[in-house]
């Protein structure tokens, strides 16, 4: 009996990467297709230069799945930030989730002015989202 794609990448695969090539697929009809070779499959699915986790991510899990003695990369960290977390380093203000949207804006700010800089920047943020 062949294998659907998702039976090969979930044999071939631990689970967090099958979950990347997942969120990757802009069609996720093809995992009920018959599978080739994990490489064929791991290669066509998604444009590995568009994706999260990057060329050379991929090109590690696929030199993986051929058998080369090298070990899968490490998974990339999904964060997930309450509404308007505030991150401050190296002269830049960085607000995650802004309002609740899911977007991460970065400021380039003097940090002699933070508390300027602050108040201005959620003003700015909230008139947009209003």
């Amino acid at each position: 009996m062949e294998m659907t794609v998702l039976e090969l990448l979930l044999k071939s695969l631990p689970d967090g990467y099958v979950d990347c090539v997942l969120n990757n697929l802009e069609d996720r009809s093809v995992l009920k297709e018959d599978a080739g070779y994990i490489q064929e499959e791991i290669m066509i699915l998604f444009n590995w230069k568009d994706s999260r986790e990057g060329y050379d991510f991929w090109s590690q899990v696929y030199m993986y799945v051929s058998g080369e003695e090298v070990e899968l990369p490490p998974l990339p960290i999904d964060i997930k930030y309450k509404p308007s977390t505030v991150l401050v380093a190296s002269n830049s203000y960085f607000m995650m989730n802004a309002a609740s949207t899911g977007l991460n804006i970065k400021y380039d700010i003097d940090l002699k002015d933070l508390k300027k800089a602050e108040d201005k920047i959620k003003e700015e943020v909230l008139s947009w989202y209003n």
